[in-house]
């Protein structure tokens, strides 16, 4: 049985990662016809800057707030492509935000990383002003690949967060699933697009103060060829409070995978992030 649920997740990681619409159809194969509660929501003036709400259940009402970032190397990316992500965390009891965000050619580095502290910042103000719906306080971060280092980074540089008012205590907790945080030189067409002649003090996560981050739960697949598993051991190393969760025979898009609900289901995932959850913004 556990063969041939490696097996499914393996062919099903490389579904994903090759021709066009593969994440749309796996996300409808997950969650179906699963909408946000509340769709569109801006956080700023530009096309990309809206996100979508989901509720949990109105007995479970209110959530506490995840914000959820996916990945896309930063030049792709479509928020209604994870409702499934939205599913998995609204069951768990969570309200779940996901925003787009401005993407690369039309922006480079910090700008997708200013828009991740726009949306964190909007989202504490609804939670104040929509008490029934999500509770006021710190908010849980996480976020796949691209979107897992715009998690880490948007509190690793406080800068960020200072602009648009907040700070680390309004960060319950960081997940990151097959984040890079320790990527310079920039040797990849993407990175070389998205962050152009960025120093590393600037853009990695490695290379920040990290004295203050909040608690992070780092998991990474030990086959993952597209952002290695040394980015999440090396950022465990440094920060203060990290745990790190690395998965057996499981590639980049495996560990999102995992969130999902039928064939790709794996706890090797969703039980360190429950727990991290129940740990750090339990739900009940």
């Amino acid at each position: 049985m556990r063969v041939l649920k490696l097996t499914t997740n393996v062919l099903v990681a490389a579904f994903l990662l090759t021709a066009c619409d593969k994440l749309g159809a796996y996300n409808y194969w997950q969650a179906g016809d699963f909408k946000p509660d509340i769709a569109d929501l801006s956080y700023g003036d530009d096309p990309r800057q809206k996100l979508d709400l989901y509720l949990p259940d109105v007995a479970v009402q209110p959530a506490p707030l995840l914000i959820w970032f996916y990945g896309g190397s930063w030049d792709s990316g479509d928020k209604a492509k994870y409702a499934f992500v939205a599913k998995r965390f609204t069951e768990l009891g969570y309200a779940v935000a996901i925003p787009d965000y401005r993407l690369v050619p039309d922006v480079h580095f910090p700008a997708f990383i200013e828009d991740s502290a726009s949306a964190i910042a909007f989202m504490k103000g609804y939670a104040k002003n929509h008490r029934t719906q999500i509770k006021p306080g710190p908010i849980m971060l996480a976020g796949h690949s691209a979107g897992a280092y715009n998690a880490v980074q948007v509190v690793a540089d406080p800068v960020y967060l200072r602009d648009v008012g907040l700070d680390s205590d309004d960060i319950a907790g960081i997940i990151g699933l097959s984040g890079p945080y320790d990527f310079h030189p920039y040797d990849v067409s993407a990175t070389q697009i998205a962050f152009g002649d960025t120093p590393a003090s600037k853009s990695q996560p490695v290379e920040m103060d990290l004295s203050a981050m909040p608690p992070l739960l780092l998991i990474t697949g030990n086959r993952d060829h597209t952002v290695f598993p040394r980015n999440s051991r090396r950022l465990a190393e440094l920060a203060p409070n990290a745990k790190l969760v690395e998965i057996e025979e499981t590639g980049h898009a495996g560990t999102l995978i995992s969130l999902g609900f039928y064939l790709t289901t794996n706890n090797a995932v969703l039980g360190p992030v429950s727990e991290f959850l129940g740990q750090h913004l339990p739900s009940s």
